[in-house]
């Protein structure tokens, strides 16, 4: 049991660098149009391609992560309940369901984006969404799903383990087993905090777009930084997996105890 907790937040964090990778692939063909004005270079086929991808990155790791948190909670708060379930195997299982859900989410993404031609000729890849109500209904879709539904779920596991843990601080001391546990889910609220952090802002720049009839510069601004937040957490992730690593410290104390 014990060879097989071990293994279970690993799969979680693999798939979300997975995740990470795939973001990093779209963003040079996203950012080449955005330093042209808008113009899209790649074709249509690649226009359909890399616009999914990109979008497919936020469903899969607001997917990711609360079942990732839950896990937290289970083992911390609730480590002799459901282990029948929490196996290595179940766990992949289910982050291969929440690919397949990712994919299932980022189908309207595939349907609208397109190559669309403007009057003055510039060619721009795009979500060719017909109408304001379409844009509404959209932008709606996005955030609640990728955002503000998973959000609330991952608050509450992480309230009730911080809870436990100051209760178990008051009652006795933690064990090695127990130390681990807390490095891992450590490293989990990290990954969470650079998610929530990095993304949060470009939700609510969404949200604030849809009410607004004429945008200000400060908002065009705004609305930049917040998409280089969501990229730059892509990057940031891996170093965190890195430096929370139990291996990394570990080697990180013998080569600083290493006398010259």
């Amino acid at each position: 049991f014990r060879t097989q907790r071990k293994t279970i937040p690993d799969i979680y964090i693999c798939n979300l660098a997975i995740a990470d990778l795939i973001h990093i692939i779209a963003m040079p063909f996203l950012t080449h149009q955005r330093a042209h004005g808008g113009q899209w270079a790649f074709g249509s086929p690649l226009c359909t391609i890399i616009t999914p991808l990109d979008t497919c990155n936020q469903f899969t790791c607001s997917d990711i992560m609360t079942p990732m948190s839950l896990d937290r909670y289970l083992t911390l708060v609730q480590p002799f309940h459901l282990t029948h379930l929490r196996t290595r195997s179940n766990t992949i299982r289910v982050n291969l369901c929440l690919w397949v859900a990712s994919l299932i989410l980022v189908f309207p993404v595939w349907v609208y984006s397109k190559l669309i031609k403007f009057k003055d000729g510039l060619e721009s890849c795009a979500f060719d969404l017909t109408s304001p109500d379409d844009a509404l209904w959209y932008t709606l879709y996005l955030t609640l799903t990728t955002f503000f539904f998973p959000l609330p779920l991952i608050f509450i596991c992480y309230v009730l383990c911080y809870t436990w843990e100051m209760y178990q601080q008051n009652k006795q001391a933690g064990s090695i087993p127990r130390q681990r546990i807390m490095r891992l889910t450590k490293m989990v609220l990290a990954l969470v905090s650079v998610f929530v952090v990095s993304t949060a802002p470009f939700y609510v720049i969404q949200l604030m777009y849809l009410q607004v009839s004429q945008p200000a510069l400060t908002f065009y601004v705004s609305y930049y930084v917040s998409i280089c937040l969501s990229y730059a957490s892509s990057s940031i992730k891996p170093i965190l997996y890195i430096l929370l690593s139990g291996k990394f410290q570990k080697r990180l104390r013998r080569c600083t105890n290493v006398e010259v």
